[in-house]
């Protein structure tokens, strides 16, 4: 084993809880580790990111796979430091999108499509929650390919799902028309420091042969709870030694015991999206 394989295995065994085989004279070694240990950063050095890379890490995004050719996705690059400040006064419990050198909104967008329909003097036939659905996939992947176009430009990325808090008020900020929606924000620069993976769940959980089996989850929920409040305890140091600390399950029950984005639905139909 060469020691690409060696540090990708390793990186894998961190993030599972298990060896994941690499099998030898696998291509491409130095982007699988490069997803392998991909973390989402909430610290930036000073220096810039300057808009021609944003630009081109943009158009790197955009040549993502688009449903049916229909590239029903669209960015907005915030850059006034005035309309940053209001979109970080709208999360403000998120400093880092105020403090990130590059800050993106990334949304799915319907009305290219229906265009197309209205300069034919015709009705679009398809308003049901598909078309919707559609433009939300284009907008993830177009996301996911900036933050791996990032990564190779020697950048670090932290998506923001929390813009959806606020969408009708984000939505004005940003000038949104109908049919165009937030997915996520994105905050970009160069990281402050290397940080070590978060741990996910074991493979058996997730990654599934043929089916998906229907069986009790709560041993690989508590497998995880496990590796996660042990990787939480090496990050916090010895000054947390034997403090009892919370599990995964802990934190997302208390995440997920306050209602959110009630008002999403309501939004979605504003911008004349029909969810049926």
């Amino acid at each position: 084993m060469n020691e690409d394989e060696a540090r990708l295995r390793q990186a894998l065994a961190e993030r599972f809880g298990e060896d994941v085989d690499v099998p030898p004279g696998t291509p491409g070694l130095g982007e699988l580790l490069r997803i392998a240990t991909q973390v989402s950063h909430r610290r930036w050095t000073a220096e810039p990111v300057a808009p021609a890379l944003v630009r081109l890490l943009a158009a790197c995004a955009l040549a993502a796979p688009s449903k049916s050719d229909l590239q029903q996705s669209e960015i907005v690059d915030v850059r006034d430091p005035a309309l940053r400040d209001a979109v970080q006064a709208l999360i403000p419990g998120m400093p880092w999108i105020r403090a990130a050198p590059a800050f993106l909104v990334f949304c799915g967008s319907g009305r290219r499509l229906r265009r197309l329909f209205e300069r034919r003097g015709s009705v679009f036939p398809n308003e049901h929650l598909d078309a919707f659905y559609n433009p939300t996939i284009d907008a993830s992947l177009a996301m996911m390919n900036f933050m791996r176009a990032a990564a190779a430009a020697g950048l670090a990325c932290c998506p923001i799902s929390a813009v959806r808090d606020r969408a009708a008020a984000l939505a004005g900020l940003l000038g949104l028309p109908d049919h165009v929606f937030p997915v996520a924000g994105l905050c970009v620069g160069h990281p402050v420091e290397a940080l070590s993976v978060n741990p996910r769940m074991a493979l058996p959980a997730t990654l599934h042969t043929d089916r998906v089996e229907g069986g009790p989850l709560d041993a690989s929920i508590d497998d995880y709870d496990r590796r996660w409040t042990a990787s939480r305890s090496r990050r916090a140091g010895a000054a947390a030694a034997g403090a009892a600390a919370p599990t995964w399950s802990d934190e997302k029950v208390k995440q997920f015991s306050t209602p959110q984005h009630a008002d999403w639905g309501a939004f979605v139909r504003s911008k004349r999206f029909e969810l049926g």
